[in-house]
């Protein structure tokens, strides 16, 4: 009784932490980029990256404010269950994502939209994806651990489709500030900023099945690494037009979302046989 009212407790507290953690992650990034625009300052190429922190900073104060037992490895889904473990989840996550965007280039070549880049540049982009998937995620790091380490975590309570959905709808809020001012300035092209928005919820969603699956937040930080989109396979992506861009948008959501439901349900599968046994 007294082990479920901790329990219970605990739980009540993760969730008023991860509320603040959502308002005050919001307001910040919103700040943030008002600043740049009030400066009439041009946001700088490396702010995307470096400000992919700024979740967990907020999520690093919100937790030690909060007090929540556990500390960060805990909240911030850091073990990996052992180096294969590690290993396999980040390069299943990695090739899951590759393997999406190349089968929504293919269909978008198929429809007609476009034309996929060659196979000496896909042999390229091959060697390029898991070099750069490393080294970029020293960046991403800063996004998942918040996003899909504490926030996960948070309301782990929930479906697996309320929570990831509810975690996707606050990346893309997240995003909304940054590239609305990027757009604004000129920097990005408002249909690239629409489309890449847009991209980010299912994209979320599958992060947060792979962090389910695999039970540490790795595979995701690896995975969302991947400096790789459907538009990077096709030839000349900078003349489509938002129609063209939100249907490859919507074909490769689709592929998202269908990855996403195998993984959690072989996860919920896999539970109930551990529970049976």
């Amino acid at each position: 009784m007294l082990a479920s009212l901790i329990v219970q407790r605990t739980n009540t507290s993760a969730r008023r932490a991860a509320l603040r953690f959502v308002v005050a992650v919001l307001a910040t990034v919103t700040v943030v980029c008002g600043a740049f625009l009030a400066l009439d300052t041009e946001i700088p190429e490396w702010f995307p990256t470096v400000g992919r922190w700024i979740p967990a900073v907020v999520a690093l104060a919100v937790i030690r404010a909060a007090r929540l037992p556990g500390g960060l490895v805990y909240w911030w889904k850091l073990r990996p269950g052992g180096w294969r473990r590690l290993l396999a989840g980040a390069a299943v996550g990695v090739l899951v994502l590759v393997a999406v965007y190349a089968v929504a280039a293919l269909l978008a070549q198929f429809l007609g939209i476009a034309t996929v880049i060659d196979a000496a540049a896909l042999g390229s982009v091959a060697l390029m994806v898991p070099v750069f998937a490393v080294v970029f995620a020293v960046s991403t790091f800063g996004e998942e651990v918040a996003w899909r380490g504490f926030l996960q975590q948070a309301w782990s309570g929930w479906s697996f489709w309320r929570s990831s959905t509810s975690i996707g709808l606050v990346w893309v809020a997240f995003h909304v500030p940054l590239h609305g001012a990027m757009a604004v300035q000129g920097t990005l092209p408002w249909s690239t900023a629409v489309s890449a928005t847009l991209a980010l919820l299912p994209l979320g969603i599958l992060l947060s099945a792979f962090v389910m699956r695999w039970g540490s937040v790795w595979p995701a930080v690896f995975a969302h690494a991947a400096p790789l989109t459907t538009l990077n396979l096709l030839t000349e992506p900078g003349e489509l037009g938002l129609g063209d861009q939100l249907t490859i948008v919507a074909i490769g959501s689709a592929l998202m979302l269908a990855a996403a439901s195998v993984l959690s349900n072989g996860r919920r599968a896999r539970s109930r046989v551990a529970a049976a046994a």
